[in-house]
């Protein structure tokens, strides 16, 4: 979530002058106030931060990585541990509920320039949705910068590294249905790191 961003910065080394411009959200907020909060937080990081660092701190927002979702990502990760990452990519898409007991597994694809693409929204074309909470609290239509988008990007890459066995940097946000008022689905390129 955005209202850690601020622990996050410090520990990537954003200069004190620079984490001091912004106004984090009250932990004490909640519902569509929180996310006024952190959409502001959001458009702050825009105008302070380089394209680069506003990716780094957001791929380590991603919420819901912990509990049932993180233990299925764990063990499918387990289970298919000596297979190529070409191999658990396929399974990772051919698995179903049952197999994953989670209802968080973005769909992926592997590119042939070795990076990975993630796409994570509801709907369909022209009619995308975005799966945020936060996003939803918000007067609809909603129209939200892609870098808060990152937070789901930070979100699949925490559960798709547990499952494919591999570290993931987020590279790009290439659409959101968040930033598009739902024209577009959710889609992140991620570097593959080892």
């Amino acid at each position: 979530m955005p209202y850690i961003a601020k622990e996050i910065m410090q520990k990537k080394g954003i200069p004190e002058d620079i984490i001091g411009q912004f106004d984090f959200p009250n932990r004490a907020s909640k519902g569509a106030k929180l996310s006024e909060e952190i959409i502001a937080v959001i458009n702050q990081m825009d105008r302070l931060l380089p394209l680069e660092q506003r990716l780094s701190i957001m791929e380590d927002t991603g919420c819901c990585t912990q509990g049932k979702p993180a233990a299925a990502h764990r063990a499918f990760g387990r289970r298919h541990a000596g297979k190529s990452i070409e191999e658990k990519v396929r399974l990772y898409g051919e698995a179903g509920k049952a197999d994953l007991r989670t209802p968080h597994k973005p769909p992926c694809r592997l590119n042939l320039d070795g990076t990975l693409s993630v796409f994570w929204s509801f709907g369909e074309e022209g009619d995308y949705r975005c799966v945020c909470g936060h996003i939803h609290d918000l007067p609809q239509p909603a129209e939200v910068s892609p870098t808060f988008c990152g937070c789901c990007g930070g979100h699949s890459r925490k559960l798709l590294q547990r499952s494919l066995g591999v570290k993931l940097r987020l590279k790009e946000i290439v659409s959101s249905a968040a930033s598009s008022k739902g024209k577009k689905g959710c889609e992140f390129t991620f570097d593959i790191v080892n």
